[in-house]
């Protein structure tokens, strides 16, 4: 009787804590609009007056415990953020996309000044915000480093647009003036003598502008520890596709002259001189013409992607006499050239022992003959309107109004980006470090660095795990993989040397800013950028050097330096910090794999554990290896964006290195996420779940984690640019297609064979 009667309190008991959890999601569900703390607090409180007394808050905590509900909160945030994304009237093994961020995208249309919208771009303008902020709070008196008083000052600068007005054309004709061009458009009583190649030389060396070629000084790709000076092709100032395919970019194209137009006509009318509206279209007309034959004689990516295309490595004095049999080449004047470029550094060079590598010899031979039959005052006008353009911006306020109306007609712009966020990015532009300087010292951690380098060695794990496994890699191959995968380097957060005012302002020592001068402002701090580029031709280069600074928004894989980098800008939610590990190894770690599969795409894979580019696979691995790339170019290449119909397709050759990344990424993710689940000690708190999601499954948020970074929308235009021009895939496709060639996801959402989200054939590499 007793026993009995101990069993019916104990039901009772159970009854009650069923009502009490009922109860609990049902006031997380009606919370679930609200962010951060206060919504803690007022489920707290909710929770106190339903339980209504101290031991039954007990028995609910335990109840909470037993069932993996986590109710911190960092996870109360999260999941409010991952319901409000979700169309869960969506069937998820037919467009996971729509399902994880249908509600996202109806929410967050995007906003009228600017052309794309997703999550990057959210925590981008959350970082722009906090920029502004520490932009405009004023100098410290205590020991503020001069650097961050530079960005300061910068920014104060920037913002004087009544300045740039009072200066008008003036700073524009001087430097015109400087690179050998007419103060007037050419054609427009120009009466001097052109030297084309003073000009796309002295554009390279004061403004940093690449016309014709492309001039870097960068490491030497065959050995990463030496810097060679390379020369390779260049865009010609508008889409190499727009220009090709004319019929299918009609609108683009008009568009485009009919901004040249009103360009010219702006600045004539600001010059005092006359320009018939038939001058300005012939303008137009030559500086299209002459771009257009630039992309003809062009490289096209996919030949540039392929390992066939080769790159040449040749002395100063071989550089000046061309290859034989191409009397063309010597047209250019390639000591004078370099001579221009180098002019006002400390490097004397040496014909003989200096060598340039050529990224593209067959491009240079066929502008080189090009250049020989053009028209030359067109030539001069296309490199005119490419200095000019580039210029303009700097000066008054009517070419900034046209550059935007011009953004309007291409991407669909509603509005003006507001000048402080201008402003902040070219500030970050300059003075990322000190930015960062400001930015991170109270906001990562060391904890939270260590946090993240353990998931990157779960992460790495993983991926070595399923180098082991593969069956098409023989084992010469599998070690060689295994010892870059062993050398990949990490930075996680920021450079610590930043935190050394002495460093950093030793750093910034020769970055000039002059007060309510943006346009000499800009020419000093383009000077001082060019010269410590060119200084690097006589130095080694800096292994341990990061390549993005801390206030960026972004990861990295750097091929010659073998390297991963996340900075500090990436490492929120929902990328990192969601309070729950399988969001977060779905989110940040999804990314990490994707930057250390990037090691073994078609492009990282060809540079060995140094970042020297060398054959290191074996034939027959290479032959399995191109198979499933070609697999994965196949899949890519038959996905459309419904907004934009049929014309315009996923270009699965351009986006296959991004695709290989996405696809080996998420895959080491989820193994990374398992593994640490059976670590020792993290049985209950890798098995969590989320509040208002109680039936969702610890691998079913990190699937969730994943498709939710990249919920996004675009204008029909940036779309359409995206596939065009773009490296990745559209935001939809690049879940759409990774998920879709994941076993691990449509087991973990029970999506029947054959499903949209899980067809018969998937696409594995890594």
């Amino acid at each position: 009787m007793a026993k009995a009667k101990k069993t019916e309190t104990k039901k009772k008991r159970s009854k009650e804590n069923e009502t009490q959890k009922t109860k609990l999601t049902l006031t997380f569900s009606r919370l679930q609009g609200f962010g951060g703390f206060a919504t803690f607090i007022l489920l707290a409180v909710n929770v106190t007056l339903i339980l209504g007394s101290a031991w039954i808050l007990i028995n609910a905590q335990l109840f909470t415990k037993q069932d993996g509900i986590c109710l911190s909160e960092q996870c109360i945030n999260t999941a409010s953020g991952v319901l409000r994304a979700m169309d869960r009237s969506a069937d998820p093994c037919s467009d996971f996309y729509q399902y994880a961020c249908g509600a996202w995208m109806k929410d967050n249309p995007v906003p009228e000044w600017t052309a794309t919208w997703d999550r990057l771009a959210v925590l981008r303008e959350s970082l722009l915000v906090e920029m502004r902020g520490i932009l405009e709070t004023p100098n410290s008196i205590s020991d503020e480093p001069s650097a961050v008083r530079k960005a300061k000052l910068l920014y104060k600068t920037c913002m004087n647009t009544d300045e740039l007005e009072r200066k008008g054309l003036e700073p524009i004709k001087r430097t015109l003036q400087a690179v050998g061009l007419s103060t007037l458009p050419p054609g427009q009583l120009n009466t001097t003598e052109f030297d084309w190649l003073f000009t796309i030389a002295k554009s390279r060396r004061l403004l940093g502008i690449n016309i014709l070629y492309g001039f870097n000084i960068a490491e030497d790709v065959r050995n990463s520890s030496l810097y060679k000076i390379v020369i390779e092709q260049i865009s010609p100032g508008f889409g190499e596709k727009f220009l090709l395919q004319s019929d299918k970019f009609t609108h683009e194209l008009t568009e485009y002259k009919r901004h040249i137009v009103k360009m010219l006509t702006t600045y004539a009318n600001w010059s005092g001189a006359a320009l018939t509206p038939i001058e300005g279209e012939n303008f137009a007309a030559d500086v299209i013409s002459v771009a257009t034959q630039i992309a003809q004689v062009m490289t096209p990516v996919q030949e540039r992607r392929s390992t066939n295309h080769l790159f040449h490595e040749v002395t100063l004095h071989e550089l000046e006499q061309g290859p034989p049999g191409h009397e063309k080449w010597q047209l250019v004047n390639w000591t004078q050239y370099l001579e221009i470029i180098f002019n006002d550094t400390s490097v004397i060079l040496d014909n003989k022992k200096d060598k340039v590598i050529l990224l593209d010899l067959f491009y240079m031979q066929r502008l080189a003959s090009l250049l020989d039959k053009i028209d030359p005052e067109m030539l001069e006008r296309f490199i005119w309107w490419n200095v000019f353009s580039a210029l303009a911006p700097l000066t008054i306020a009517d070419f900034r109004t046209l550059g935007y109306e011009f953004s309007q007609q291409l991407f669909g712009l509603k509005a003006r980006t507001p000048r402080w966020k201008g402003c902040t990015n070219n500030v970050n532009a300059n003075f990322g470090l000190a930015l960062s300087y400001a930015y991170v010292r109270s906001r990562l951690t060391q904890h939270e660095k260590n946090n993240v380098l353990t998931m990157l060695d779960d992460v790495r794990g993983a991926f070595e795990e399923a180098v082991h496994g593969l069956d098409w890699m023989d084992g010469v191959t599998r070690e060689k993989t295994l010892s870059k995968l062993h050398a990949i380097r990490a930075f996680v957060g920021y450079p610590g040397w930043i935190l050394n005012s002495t460093q950093l302002d030793k750093y910034y020592r020769n970055a000039y800013v002059l007060e309510d001068n943006l346009f000499d402002t800009f020419l000093n701090l383009t000077n001082a950028a060019v010269r410590r580029t060119m200084h690097n031709l006589r130095k080694k280069p800096n292994r341990n050097r990061w390549v993005a600074t801390a206030t960026t928004v972004n990861a990295f894989y750097s091929a010659t330096l073998n390297s991963v980098t996340f900075p500090a800008g990436i490492l929120k939610p929902p990328f990192y910090g969601n309070g729950i590990a399988a969001i977060d190894y779905g989110g940040i770690g999804a990314i990490m794999g994707h930057e250390v599969t990037h090691g073994f795409d078609d492009q990282g894979r060809r540079y060995d554990e140094n970042g020297n580019l060398r054959q290191w696979w074996s034939l027959d691995t290479l032959q399995h290896y191109h198979d499933r790339v070609r697999c994965i170019i196949d899949q890519y290449n038959n996905y459309t964006m419904p907004e934009l119909g049929n014309a315009f397709k996923v270009q699965g050759v351009n986006t296959q290195g991004e695709n290989i990344a996405d696809n080996g990424g998420l895959r080491a993710a989820f193994v990374a996420y398992k593994r640490r689940q059976t670590r020792p000690g993290n049985s209950i708190a890798m098995h969590q779940r989320l509040p208002g999601l109680p039936h969702v499954t610890d691998d079913q948020l990190f699937f969730l984690g994943f498709a939710q970074i990249w919920c996004g929308n675009s204008t029909r235009g940036a779309l359409k640019s995206k596939l065009v021009d773009g490296v990745h895939a559209p935001n939809r496709v690049r879940v759409l297609g990774t998920l879709a060639n994941s076993a691990e996801f449509a087991a973990a959402w029970n999506c029947p064979a054959g499903a949209p989200m899980n067809p018969q054939r998937k696409c594995v590499l890594w």
